[in-house]
């Protein structure tokens, strides 16, 4: 599945198979995200992440929120302390929205997830 030029994981699979979760923002807006296994995850797009720890029951606990211009890189170079406190607190899936085009676009998609969710943000820092 192509999104955004950023092909996912399961390309070539239906697209019943695109593992997708919807995250409502204080906005009441919804933002649709792609779901990887936080192991080995690899995405080199622009967008927001949200580090998700998936429960016995299925539903999906939100631990951190971010926004980058690189997903994967961002996140392990200038999120490290946060990623790890996120992996000791359960993290076993990375939540990406691609569809935010914009660096201004992501962080009004992060602030309103995170104050949907009652979190701190963690944007990238400006280089």
């Amino acid at each position: 599945m192509l999104i955004n030029g950023f092909t996912s994981e399961t390309a070539g699979r239906s697209p019943e198979a695109v593992p997708l979760f919807w995250w409502q923002g204080w906005s009441s807006a919804w933002y649709v995200t792609s779901v990887f296994d936080i192991k080995g995850f690899c995405c080199n797009e622009p967008g927001t992440f949200v580090l998700v720890r998936r429960e016995p029951n299925g539903t999906c606990t939100p631990l951190m929120v971010g926004a980058c211009e690189n997903v994967s890189d961002d996140l392990f170079a200038y999120h490290g302390e946060a990623l790890l406190r996120a992996i000791k607190s359960g993290a076993t899936e990375v939540h990406v929205h691609l569809l935010a085009e914009t660096g201004r676009e992501r962080a009004r998609v992060m602030d309103d997830i995170a104050q949907g969710w009652q979190m701190p943000v963690h944007p990238a820092p400006a280089v």
